[in-house]
């Protein structure tokens, strides 16, 4: 029992040790956003620090960003998910099939197109925790089936258009009064609970976060106050966000979730349920297939065969440029948020100079690489 005592003792001094150094990686790339943004302000003559486009580059990152988050949890857990690209396709095939052929209403489409998800999501479970395949080869092997299967059932065609209260799933706006209504609500939320914290910890008035939190709802106003309202995709994601970060940073799903990824025999000792863990793992990534199929459809108003396509890439990289170690066990949701921002504020602000989409890949592959060199520094110091 003491040994035992003294592995989860250490284990938990790894995970904080860790989690400081991962957080000194996302502050870091937090850096390197505000340099880009005020390099494409300067460079684009104003053009890009604009509310309109703003708003714009939000709603463009929405896919990636819900994707990045279940990669990142994934990762977390020691995993990986190949076929995040093809999973959405296919998702998206089968919203489409119930928009245009079926003539589903919104809602039906929306939990269908979900539970599709689901399946895809348990079916690359079953294989990677039951079967004990890699998760690797799993999720491979599903970029190439989930693709081919939508090819299939579409003969590579393009199903459009879906109906204008579907597309507004994504297209759509919050109006004006309802958008203060929602900030407001946000900023209270968020200072109630800094202030209830600093109180349970016996801390001072956390002054600091809160003038960051004033500023960020502030800047926020201006945006989407500035443009037409909150995008109906950004709401997604902050819905999502709030839910995931809530799951791992403040319950013993996501602290037993982060010990399987550091240790699994340490997580094995402690008695906790490996298998069900990883397994619930794709399940919600199964979740996110649907939710990111949804707002893909109903950007686009079709399902195209190029659909997903290479947005398995974008969201590995977005998590690991926010902090997420691919050794598992360490990284917050928040910061594949950080990293998905930080690849859509490269092909928007290059998109506005007119700079070639093929010189944007080589620039977002140099990002991935720093970010992978900082893991490594990383974990030598572990």
């Amino acid at each position: 029992m003491n040994g035992l005592a003294l592995s989860k003792t250490d284990v938990g001094k790894g995970l904080i040790t860790w989690s400081s150094l991962a957080s000194k990686q996302a502050l870091a790339m937090v850096g390197v956003f505000l340099v880009l943004v005020i390099t494409f302000q300067i460079m684009s003559d104003g053009l890009f620090l604009t509310p309109r486009n703003l708003t714009l580059l939000m709603r463009q990152g929405a896919i990636v960003s819900i994707v990045a988050m279940g990669v990142a949890i994934l990762i977390i857990k020691g995993e990986i998910d190949l076929s995040t690209g093809s999973a959405v396709y296919l998702c998206g095939v089968a919203a489409a099939l119930m928009q245009t052929k079926l003539g589903l209403p919104v809602v039906p489409t929306v939990v269908l197109t979900i539970l599709c998800g689901i399946v895809l999501g348990a079916w690359q479970g079953v294989w990677a925790v039951v079967l004990g395949v890699p998760s690797f080869v799993v999720t491979l092997a599903g970029l190439l089936a989930f693709r081919g299967t939508g090819y299939y059932l579409t003969d590579a065609a393009t199903l459009a258009p879906m109906s204008p209260s579907y597309t507004a799933l994504s297209e759509g706006f919050v109006s004006i009064p309802m958008t203060y209504t929602i900030l407001g609500a946000v900023w209270l939320l968020s200072s109630a609970y800094l202030l209830m914290t600093a109180r349970q910890s016996h801390a001072s008035t956390p002054v600091i976060p809160l003038v960051v939190l004033t500023a960020v709802i502030g800047v926020s106003a201006w945006i989407f106050v500035g443009y037409r309202g909150i995008p109906n995709a950004v709401l997604w994601v902050a819905v999502c966000f709030a839910i995931l970060w809530f799951l791992m940073d403040r319950t013993a799903y996501g602290r037993n979730s982060y010990l399987i990824g550091s240790n699994h025999e340490a997580a094995r000792l402690a008695g906790i349920p490996i298998k069900k863990y990883l397994l619930s793992g794709f399940v919600l990534m199964g979740v996110l297939y649907g939710v990111a199929a949804t707002l893909m459809t109903a950007r686009l108003s079709a399902s195209t065969p190029t659909s997903g396509l290479y947005l398995e890439l974008d969201a590995i990289a977005a998590a690991v440029i926010g902090g997420i170690s691919l050794r598992g066990g360490i990284g917050k949701v928040g910061g594949a948020l950080v990293g998905a921002a930080l690849l859509v504020t490269i092909d928007n602000g290059m998109s506005i100079l007119n700079i070639s989409t093929f010189v944007q890949m080589m620039v977002k592959g140099m990002v991935l690489l720093l970010a992978l060199a900082a893991d490594v520094t990383l974990n030598k110091k572990k």
